[in-house]
């Protein structure tokens, strides 16, 4: 006897599809151009005919997404855009599921899994970020994909269950420079910590050691070929974004006139090293070409390590020199965090297409602002619904781990990621940390369905106590 559909998986499916259609009469499809134009990725003739290499000779992304696009591209041909499309969309209805599994996991019984599961789905950030050609869907896939495999450890031990937690922290860490090697050593030790006591805690700290030891092999190669002990050599740029926002005028010999990200050539009185000549011959299109696909800036040219070298010194310097500057720039990047994701310019001409269900939404009022000062006005405005609920469910949190006096593993894991990319986010970043946030907001969810249950289970407590025929 064949085991019948389950109910909330052919909902899902069924709104799924029927809002994607319906939001396609609104323009909304995957933006194919993101191909070209990003500058994470390698350009398309490397990316089809010389994957490898390209990946190899990289000194600032991590390897795995460019190597995905990369296979995409030769196995799909002209049909490329076709299964792009098609990709992201099965990431989103994978992410939408794995949230359902979890939280039904948490919450037997109860209808807080699948009304959170579709707020997830329906989200217009989820609808934007599903048709960019970026990979925030795919890394929140590969943390729903880890936290599933952490709370059936706490039920069952295998190998198979330790593999699903570790090997997609590798690839997370394979993806994103963020998630750094420390990263990855801090959150193994804290499961293995967590789970000390366990009989086969030989197992944990084999497979830990295994992930760190396979993220380590490509920080050495870049430190062999680069010397840059990391998987991006953009820190210095990034950094700069957030110390010299509003900074005002600076002297010309300071690299910090200059916006980061900008041309190589805009950088020649900085550039000292003849690292052109250096790394001549080995890999010319990617690390010697000023341009990628004939028009956008390489900003993997070979000369772009000593120009983030220069940012990070010229940075550090003037967050000595003027801290409280910094501070006010960390202080706005960390109520971005909780703005609304669809506010990330980089899917600005998305989002306007849906801009009254944005609204209703998200509150997402930058729709209807203008000019600099309001746009500011309006961030914080849209930030502080989300702002509150993160501190009232972490209040909660905190709160049940200090009576109980006893901390549960998956929601320690969760706690410890947001409080690490709100942090670093913040530090090291100006106006992308809601798409950071938004990267793993499910995992936020988990959190606040079990707020939700609580609060609900308690009620009918009450109610049952307050009325005794019930009992």
């Amino acid at each position: 006897m064949k085991k019948p559909l389950n109910k909330d998986f052919v909902l899902i499916l069924f709104i799924f599809i029927t809002s994607r259609i319906i939001f396609s009469f609104f323009g909304i499809r995957l933006d194919y151009e993101n191909l070209y134009d990003y500058w994470q990725y390698l350009d398309v003739e490397t990316l089809r005919h010389n994957l490898l290499r390209g990946i190899w000779f990289d000194h600032t992304q991590p390897p795995f997404f460019n190597l995905l696009l990369g296979t995409i591209l030769k196995l799909s041909g002209n049909y490329s855009l076709l299964i792009f499309s098609l990709f992201f969309k099965v990431i989103t209805i994978t992410n939408t599921l794995l949230l359902l599994d979890i939280l039904k996991k948490l919450l037997p019984g109860s209808r807080i899994p699948i009304i959170l599961s579709l707020i997830y789905l329906l989200s217009p950030a989820t609808i934007v970020f599903e048709n960019e050609l970026f990979y925030t869907g795919f890394i929140t896939m590969l943390f729903l994909i880890s936290c599933r495999y952490l709370l059936l450890l706490q039920t069952s031990e295998s190998w198979l269950k330790i593999l699903g937690f570790f090997i997609p922290l590798v690839i997370i860490c394979l993806t994103r420079s963020m998630y750094h090697l420390a990263w990855l050593i801090a959150m193994s030790m804290i499961v293995i910590y967590m789970l000390w006591k366990h009989p086969k805690r030989i197992r944990f700290i084999s497979a830990a050691s295994l992930a760190i030891i396979l993220v380590s092999g490509f920080y050495l190669k870049n430190y062999i070929i680069f010397h840059k002990f990391s998987t991006s050599s953009w820190a210095g740029m990034n950094l700069a974004r957030n110390v010299f926002h509003d900074a005002g005028s600076l002297p010309e010999n300071n690299i910090g006139s200059i916006p980061p990200f900008s041309p190589i050539e805009q950088y020649s009185s900085f550039i000292k090293k003849n690292d052109t000549i250096t790394f001549k011959g080995l890999n010319d299109k990617d690390l010697l070409s000023l341009r990628k696909n004939d028009s956008i800036i390489n900003e993997k040219h070979i000369s772009y390590i000593e120009v983030s070298e220069k940012y990070l010194d010229a940075g550090i310097q003037y967050i000595k020199t003027h801290p409280s500057h910094y501070l006010k720039n960390v202080f706005q990047s960390a109520i971005s965090f909780f703005a609304p994701a669809t506010r990330y310019t980089v899917t600005s001409k998305q989002t306007e297409k849906i801009k009254y269900y944005d609204l209703l939404y998200s509150f997402n009022i930058s729709h209807f602002v203008n000019g600099k000062q309001q746009r500011r006005i309006s961030l914080v405005i849209t930030a502080i619904p989300k702002l509150l609920l993160y501190c009232f469910v972490f209040f909660w949190l905190i709160k049940g781990w200090l009576k109980r006096k006893q901390i549960d593993l998956i929601n320690l894991f969760i706690t410890c990621l947001i409080g690490y990319v709100f942090i670093v986010s913040s530090l090291m970043e100006h106006y992308e940390n809601m798409r950071f946030r938004y990267e793993i907001e499910p995992l936020f969810l988990i959190l606040l369905g079990q707020l939700i249950y609580s609060i609900s289970k308690n009620n009918r407590l009450k109610m049952k106590l307050l009325n005794p025929k019930q009992l």
